[in-house]
Parts: C-alpha cells; sequence; structure tokens
C-alpha cells in the first residue's frame, strides 16, 4: 500500500481529532490536502480567552480594583483621587472586555509569528528547507492544545465559580500575594507548564519531523531551544516588573 493510498483527504474534524491520536498523520495531510485549514485553529485559540474572560468578567473587574486599592495605599494621599479616577475609566466592564479581546489577538499574532521565526531558522540551521506555505498551517494547528487549555479552564472556572490564579506549575511556588508572584521569574515559568503546553511541545517535535523532515536528534534540539526561547520570552514583562519595582 502506497502513501497516497494510506494519506487521504480528510475533514477539518478529522484533522481535529488526529492531532490528538495520530498527529504525524494529521501533519501530512495537512502538508498535502489541508493548507488551507489554518484559520480553524486560530479561531478557537482566539476565542477561548475571550470566553474565559467573559465568563469571568465580575470576578476579573473586582480583582483589578483590589489590586489598584493596594497600590494606591502606598501613593502619597493628594494623588490618590486623582490616580483613583483615571484606573476607574478602564476598569468598566466593556473596557475590561474590549482591551481584554485586544490583548488576546495581540499575543495570538506576536506568539505566532514568533513561533514561526524559529521553527523556520531553527530548521534552516540544521539543514533544512523548510517551505513557508507548508510550514504556516501546521504552526498555527500547534495552537489547538492552548484553545482546548482555554475552554477546559472557562469549564473549571464555572464548576468552581472562581478565577484560576495559579495556572501550571506555579502553585508550587505561590506566595499568595498576586502582585508579588507576577514578579516572580520562576512562578511566571512554571505557570507556562501543564499538560498543554507539553502536549504543544510535543507537536512541534512531530511537525519539525514530519513537515521539514529534521533528523530525531536535530528535531528534538530545536523543539528545546523553542521552548525554553518561549518561556525566556514570557519572563520579561515580570523581569521589567521587578526592575522597576526595584528603582522605586
Amino acid at each position: 500500500m502506497t502513501d497516497s493510498e494510506i494519506i487521504q483527504p480528510a475533514s477539518l474534524f478529522s484533522i481535529l481529532v488526529d492531532m490528538i491520536a495520530s498527529p504525524g498523520l494529521a501533519f501530512q495531510r495537512l502538508v498535502r490536502y489541508q493548507q488551507r485549514s489554518w484559520w480553524l485553529p486560530l479561531l478557537l485559540a482566539l476565542i477561548a480567552p475571550i470566553l474565559y474572560l467573559w465568563l469571568n468578567l465580575d470576578r476579573t473587574v473586582e480583582q483589578a480594583r483590589q489590586q489598584l486599592e493596594l497600590q494606591l495605599s502606598t501613593m502619597p494621599a493628594d494623588q490618590v483621587e486623582t490616580a483613583r479616577t483615571m484606573a476607574e475609566r478602564f476598569m468598566q466592564p466593556n473596557a475590561v472586555m474590549i482591551s481584554g479581546a485586544i490583548s488576546a489577538l495581540l499575543a495570538l499574532a506576536v506568539g505566532l509569528g514568533i513561533s514561526m521565526l524559529i521553527l523556520y531558522f531553527g530548521s534552516a540551521l540544521f539543514g533544512a528547507s523548510p517551505s513557508r506555505a507548508e510550514l504556516w498551517p501546521a504552526v498555527a494547528w500547534t495552537w489547538l492544545p492552548f484553545a482546548l487549555r482555554g475552554f477546559v479552564q472557562s469549564a473549571w472556572s464555572v464548576v468552581n465559580q472562581a478565577l484560576i490564579h495559579y495556572p501550571g506549575l506555579s502553585y508550587l511556588v505561590a506566595s499568595g500575594d498576586l502582585a508579588a508572584d507576577s514578579r516572580n521569574l520562576l512562578f511566571v515559568a512554571l505557570s507556562q507548564i501543564d499538560l498543554f503546553s507539553l502536549w504543544h511541545a510535543a507537536l512541534v517535535y512531530v511537525l519539525l519531523r514530519v513537515v521539514t523532515r529534521l533528523g530525531n536528534s536535530s528535531a528534538l534540539v530545536v523543539t528545546v531551544l523553542y521552548a525554553i526561547i518561549n518561556i525566556a520570552l514570557r519572563l520579561l514583562p515580570a523581569f521589567a516588573s521587578g526592575l522597576f519595582s526595584l528603582g522605586r
């Protein structure tokens, strides 16, 4: 039986299932037949965080106001009311929802752009000549775990009527002070590690083997570099916040 007989066109739903059950086959189908299917995982990845925010809008606003009061308590008395008035404009539910949706869109676009650059040049570094037309839809589908994570988090928040304060493994080093934890580099790094991020990394490895045709060891090295760079980039805001707090 030839490859063309084994690898047949499939529906988007079949590719979605194969990303869980048989990612190698799913990526082969993407390369051959479904290069325009990239919109589905990206749409899901965009909807998921917006849904989580919408379901938790009141709790998010209340948490933001609590953090604001903590910050205001450290300011001079003559500046408190002015700062509170300005901040309250951005803490209205509609403003929070709009800013959250824009942030989700920007985070998705930046994350995909960085992933494309790392995987394209990482593959080229090991002698591969990846086609951008084949690489783009495959990279988009590696975002499926993040989309599903968002839906799982939404379901958890509805059942428990609470926000998720300690994602991933961050609970191992959490202090209970959200503001301080957000500046803790170890806390931020561990918050990126969960079953969904590990699934994403596994899909990246399979992508490198199937789409860019790297060998086992080369694909593993690029995957590890990819994970390290992505975590390091997510540490930058916490690092900058820590420097700012030290300088005050």
